[in-house]
């Protein structure tokens, strides 16, 4: 063992979740350390957002830079449900601030989330493998060993953040975990350089097919269409074992689409496809003692509605609040953080439980969105938007920015010891000069 390193937190894992709840806190003066087992720019899938991110992207000043380097997203166009004409939903019409999201290229827009964390202070390293969860077999977790450079470092740490992904680092040794059985599914995508826009050419498409699944076309730019096949995991499992390519089953897909396979000739397919399993999870909690879960380290929920980076860099939002009010009051810890699970918690079942009922493709345009206002009416009561309102995660803008970990009387407590120590710092400095 080289060393021994001190940090305030140390978060496992710099995608967007790991730089958010990384950045946040180097912002607000505490120590923070980001490990990152790769070397940014990596390729990732999940490329298209949603307005729900823009509070969280604006306090981190990025979406100046987002709308110079991104195709902007200005809402979903579905054909899904028993009426086979496609139908949209515009985000201005849930929001006259929040018109727009973007469609990005995973690898730099990674980068940049990463980059911003640097610039307000966390100390990041990558291609950092993380061999040791200090004090996971005893209960509360104390920090890290992890290796870098052909070296072993031994971090010590108020809070470690899981970040990790579907690795799961820390929540793997420290929670158990709730498979949604019926959310079982397998991604097969690909990348086309020559496409056809739908009519309203900055939407996402979002197609249910005959026999079963679901096509995304993401117009990443121009001249670059993502364009992906979500379908039960046991069918693609048959179709290999009979023989048939990953390529062959995207485009058995893609022939059974209506608006799909408008856009891309099939000859230009790519002969090797990409592929990943989207398997939904819950974890059973979201914190324990010296950790905290955020991303899909906590939990994942089936893509549909693009709601992953919205969802986890909303945790990690949520947690560096809880984690900045328990760093600044110890007492208040437990609190701080039983309220970060009980809103993070609400976020995933607000999304659950729509995906659920939307996975009928069968069902009236209307139903689909009388549901959705039910739902934002039941979880999120701020919220009467309904159908855009869910799906573009404005529905909880309200409720997270009002999240207060501490409770007011806890949070005026901490405001006011700031403010003391803000004032004898400045005495102190007065004295010396």
């Amino acid at each position: 063992m080289s060393d021994i390193q001190s940090y305030d937190v140390v978060v496992v894992g710099g995608g967007p979740s790991g730089s958010t709840v990384g950045g946040l806190l180097a912002k607000a003066g505490h120590r923070v350390l980001i490990l990152e087992r790769e070397r940014f720019p990596r390729y990732h899938i999940g490329e298209s957002l949603v307005t729900g991110m823009t509070p969280l992207l604006t306090e981190l000043g990025l979406v100046e830079e987002l709308d110079r380097r991104f195709q902007h997203k200005t809402g979903i166009s579905l054909r899904w449900g028993s009426d086979p004409q496609p139908w949209r939903s515009d985000f201005s019409s849930a929001s006259s601030v929040y018109s727009h999201a973007w469609h990005v290229t995973r690898s730099e827009f990674d980068e940049l989330m990463l980059n911003n964390a640097r610039s307000l202070g966390a100390t990041v390293v990558e291609e950092a493998h993380v061999s040791e969860v200090t004090g996971a077999g005893t209960g509360t977790v104390t920090g890290l060993v992890y290796t870098h450079g052909g070296k072993k470092h031994q971090v010590t740490s108020r809070y470690v953040v899981d970040a990790s992904g579907q690795a799961r680092t820390v929540s793997r040794k420290t929670t158990s975990t709730q498979w949604q059985e019926d959310l079982r599914n397998v991604a097969v995508w690909g990348y086309f350089d020559t496409y056809t826009p739908i009519e309203h050419d900055q939407d996402i498409l979002v197609e249910a097919v005959d026999g079963g699944g679901w096509f995304w076309g993401i117009p990443l730019s121009k001249d670059k269409l993502s364009l992906g096949f979500v379908l039960p995991a046991e069918r693609l499992a048959q179709a290999v074992q009979q023989g048939r390519s990953q390529r062959e089953v995207f485009l058995e897909g893609l022939a059974a689409s209506n608006i799909a396979k408008t856009m891309v000739d099939p000859g230009d397919t790519p002969q090797e496809m990409n592929t990943a399993r989207d398997w939904s999870h819950l974890s059973d909690t979201f914190y324990g003692p010296g950790w905290v879960a955020v991303g899909d380290s906590a939990a994942f929920i089936d893509p549909l509605f693009s709601s992953g980076i919205w969802l986890g860099t909303s945790g990690a939002w949520l947690a560096a609040r809880a984690l900045d009010s328990a760093l600044a009051d110890p007492a208040g810890e437990q609190h701080a953080l039983q309220r970060f699970d009980a809103v993070y918690r609400q976020l995933f079942r607000d999304v659950l439980l729509y995906v659920r009922f939307f996975m009928d493709p069968s069902r009236l345009r209307e139903e689909y969105m009388e549901r959705a206002r039910e739902i934002t009416q039941m979880y999120t009561e701020s919220s009467r938007v309904g159908f855009v309102s869910l799906i573009s995660g404005i529905g909880a803008v309200a409720d997270l920015v009002d999240f207060d970990p501490m409770g007011m009387d806890g949070l005026r407590d901490i405001m006011t010891e700031r403010a003391q120590q803000a004032q004898a710092r400045s005495a102190d400095t007065a004295a010396a000069v």
